[in-house]
């Protein structure tokens, strides 16, 4: 202790965390921290600082609480609600649990596994074929001594039931996604995204997992592309599977996300790269519009999902719709370059506007102000399920990113600063 403060690792052994854990709650709650820098530039903390991440601590490993949650009770200091109790504690779900993440060197697999870390699973199982990627992502949780590695394709369906042995929880994130590669490599993107999810749902029966949670996208909605469509056919599978799982407990269901901004692949990369380098930025269309959120958004939302879920639903996140060309005009504006825009053209594949879901899931889905929750077909009259805070859509809006309001250049430059993302 130097002056009354202390240095990471002693502000580690007091508060009883992983170095790794106090660096992610640093990002999460670093408005709640004011550490100040010793001589040497490195971080030091104090009595308050100590309070508050004993409090974060309670909250998140000992409680339950989701980052979200933890946040919401650090700002206000107390709930209002049961139910609000409730679903600011879903992380409490995960206790205790045995995970498997498919694709879990991906970026939304990382963060995925940061978040599960801290919500005491009994063990995490990273399932994926790149070893490079493996290697980086042990070296990176070197202290964690609950995280396993295993080396598969889920293409190998022999090979994914041995990395699945006693799992109770799986989320599927493995994929071929780029749009571009899946339409030049169709049987590579079918054998991957649908003969592989099929191998993940059978392994899954077999050591009669307790939930499969598989991430879609809103691709997926009127395809016109070789990656949505079997992304569509995959949840399609998803929701089958819980008719013909016979007495096992296994639930299966999909979460439809949109484009995950700071995800490897996204555009925010590719926009920020050109600029730095001089360079015009290439944009396929001006008229192109997506719906957006962050990576941090898109974990909160597959665990909220995961928590909910029954069997057979698609969860769709409400998400703020952008223009690209907006986009492009706000990071323009953060970085202070500006070297014009080249359009090259729609890629193949590649529509103009998303979609969240269907007329038909329309007339069969829930809504929270959250959410919309898809239901199997013929479920929305005869449900057997109920969800906190969920009423029968209206049905009678078409979800696009092409109409209603848009974030605007303002807006987006906010989300941006706000999630770190550039």
């Amino acid at each position: 202790m130097d002056n009354g403060f202390l240095s990471i690792k002693e502000l580690c052994q007091r508060i009883d965390v992983k170095p790794h854990t106090l660096r992610y709650w640093e990002k999460e709650f670093g408005d709640f921290l004011k550490p100040c820098r010793s001589k040497g530039g490195h971080r030091r903390y104090g009595e308050e600082d100590l309070k508050v991440l004993l409090k974060i601590r309670e909250l998140v490993k000992d409680r339950g609480y989701t980052i979200k949650g933890a946040r919401k009770v650090l700002g206000s200091g107390e709930v209002n609600s049961r139910e609000e109790e409730n679903s600011l504690k879903e992380g409490n779900y995960f206790q205790g649990k045995k995970i498997l993440i498919t694709g879990g060197t991906g970026t939304v697999g990382r963060e995925v596994t940061r978040r599960l870390l801290f919500l005491n699973p009994s063990v995490i199982r990273i399932y994926s074929r790149d070893e490079t990627k493996q290697f980086d992502m042990s070296e990176e949780f070197k202290d964690v001594d609950n995280l396993r590695f295993f080396i598969g394709d889920v293409r190998d369906a022999e090979r994914l039931e041995m990395a699945m042995e006693e799992v109770d929880i799986v989320f599927h994130l493995a994929a071929l996604k780029h749009v571009a590669s899946c339409e030049y490599n169709p049987f590579e993107a079918i054998n991957t995204n649908v003969y592989g999810s099929q191998n993940v749902i059978n392994a899954a029966l077999k050591v009669n997992a307790e939930k499969v949670i598989f991430t879609s996208t809103d691709k997926a909605v009127n395809p016109t592309s070789t990656m949505g469509a079997t992304k569509l056919m995959a949840e399609k599978l998803f929701t089958a599977a819980n008719y013909y799982k016979g007495r096992r407990r296994t639930v299966f269901a999909s979460v439809r996300l949109g484009n995950v901004l700071g995800s490897r692949g996204s555009v925010i990369p590719l926009f920020k790269n050109q600029l730095l380098n001089g360079k015009q930025i290439t944009l396929t269309s001006k008229k192109m519009t997506r719906f957006i959120m962050s990576l941090r958004q898109a974990v909160d939302f597959i665990f909220k999902a995961s928590f909910l879920a029954r069997g057979g639903e698609v969860f769709v996140p409400k998400m703020p719709a952008v223009k690209i060309i907006d986009l492009v005009g706000a990071i323009e504006d953060v970085l202070g370059y500006k070297n014009g825009i080249k359009e090259i053209g729609v890629k193949p594949g590649e529509k103009l506007y998303e979609e969240l879901m269907t007329r038909d899931e329309e007339r069969r889905s829930l809504e929270r102000d959250d959410m919309y929750i898809i239901l199997p077909p013929k479920q929305l009259s005869n449900s057997r399920f109920s969800y906190p805070g969920a009423y029968i859509s209206k049905g009678n809006n078409h979800y696009t990113s092409e109409k209603g309001e848009f974030l605007g250049k303002a807006g987006i430059k906010k989300f941006l600063q706000k999630e770190s993302l550039i």
